[in-house]
């Protein structure tokens, strides 16, 4: 059983605010036209997109706590090759709705949340706590995937003139 402690706390309590400020303005301008700043998208693509990356997240602490080495960021990936799999998630859900998209995001959003508290502070803060991690702390990983891509998208929102 993990922690609930300050890495966590403050990972969540971004994460919360993040994305009740970020919900509040999609559902506010969900048919909004992103397509200036990322061609091809649609806000709900933009919510897509931060939910298939809370399932990365979730799914590489799940490969950890089996005992095997997560494909990190995703297998066939690189960081290196981000633009494409970024694309290979866009192209898997870009049939979601504004709604579904939502959904999917509350959802794994949740599950993120949930897996972040169950790793205490310890493990969240080391650099060697996981080694497929490249000396990064899961704690930041964490925060990038939740709050700090929150940010990222409302920063998008921003460039494409969505109203705030």
């Amino acid at each position: 059983m993990g922690g609930m402690g300050e890495a966590a706390d403050r990972i969540v309590a971004s994460a919360e605010e993040g994305l009740a400020r970020l919900l509040a303005r999609t559902d506010a301008a969900p048919d909004a036209d992103i397509s200036a700043v990322e061609r091809d998208h649609r806000v709900a693509d933009v919510l897509a997109h931060l939910h298939a990356w809370h399932v990365l997240l979730t799914g590489w602490v799940a490969e950890d706590a089996a005992g095997r080495t997560p494909a990190y960021p995703a297998e066939g990936y690189t960081w290196a090759t981000l633009g494409e799999l970024n694309a290979a998630l866009h192209d898997a859900h870009r049939h979601l709705s504004y709604d579904d998209a939502r959904a999917a995001l509350v959802a794994s959003h949740g599950q993120a949340v949930a897996t972040v508290r169950a790793v205490d502070d310890a493990r969240l803060t080391s650099p060697d706590a996981f080694p497929w991690l490249g000396g990064d702390r899961l704690a930041s990983v964490a925060h990038e995937c939740l709050g700090g891509h929150y940010i990222w998208a409302m920063g998008l929102l921003d460039r494409a003139g969505v109203p705030a």
